[in-house]
């Protein structure tokens, strides 16, 4: 289970890049899309044990075992002194070698999520370093770099709805352009969850959209799972039109960042 841990310091650590880049083709599977470049990021134990350790990487495995078969793997890499490459103007975020987010069009993170418990405001990512967070106030995904398209985290509790501060959190993050972004609204477990991220992008692979693909996945694997997908768009109706993009749709879609944004919507399943 991937348990939420309230923490108080709003603390950057940065520590040298222990990690493996991958540059592969496509396989030779049916392409329903054309390819984009995928950075993958996991971290399954943490620093002093600062963090409780969760088997994270054989789901990271199938992710990109599947995702090979119709895009490329720019990197998979852990979490060591990776707060930078979330951070809005640091070099670190839109540079490939170093992990960066926005230096891929589709990121994927596996790692604890919280929310700050002396500032609800704060959403956040857990790193290796001791007590290191990516903290959602100080992102803003898709307006520079490679500008990614979506951005798909298996982490409990940093897509929060019902107290009302979802926008709080994720407004600066989501109004950079990024078109899509999935994570869990509360508890995410990771019983099962190879199945649930080989779903996720076999799902997406045959052509659903991307928020169905990631909310039927998880819930599927484990109906105990909580996963939420959320974007903008410019009225209501334009907003619940681009949740239904897929990986081919999401690629041409036109950005939307600042004032262009006119609604936030989000949709979450809720377990048992």
């Amino acid at each position: 289970m991937l348990f939420h841990k309230t923490i108080k310091h709003f603390l950057f650590v940065t520590a040298s890049l222990a990690a493996m880049t991958v540059f592969a083709a496509p396989g030779m599977a049916q392409v329903y899309h054309p390819p984009m470049h995928v950075g993958v990021r996991c971290q399954a134990d943490f620093q002093n044990g600062w963090a409780p350790t969760v088997d994270v990487y054989p789901a990271c495995s199938d992710f990109i075992s599947q995702v090979q078969k119709t895009d490329y793997l720019d990197f998979y890499f852990n979490l060591h002194g990776a707060a930078v490459a979330f951070q809005n103007g640091n070099g670190a975020e839109t540079c490939n070698p170093c992990g960066g987010v926005d230096s891929v069009d589709f990121f994927f993170t596996i790692t604890h999520g919280t929310i700050a418990n002396n500032n609800a405001n704060y959403a956040g990512y857990a790193m290796w370093d001791a007590n290191s967070i990516a903290w959602t106030p100080s992102m803003r995904f898709g307006a520079a770099g490679k500008q990614v398209k979506v951005l798909s985290t298996f982490s409990c509790d940093t897509f929060k709805t019902s107290d009302g501060l979802f926008w709080a959190r994720w407004g600066n993050a989501l109004s950079g352009g990024v078109k899509i972004a999935t994570g869990g609204h509360d508890l995410l477990y990771v019983d099962n969850s190879t199945a649930a991220t080989t779903n996720f992008v076999a799902d997406m692979q045959s052509g659903m959209s991307i928020g169905s693909a990631w909310l039927e996945a998880l819930w599927y694997a484990n109906n105990s799972n909580h996963p939420s997908v959320a974007n903008t768009g410019a009225n209501a109706t334009d907003c619940w039109n681009r949740q239904g993009a897929t990986m081919a749709s999401v690629q041409t879609m036109p950005a939307l960042r600042d004032g262009s944004i006119g609604y936030v919507c989000w949709s979450g399943w809720n377990g048992d």
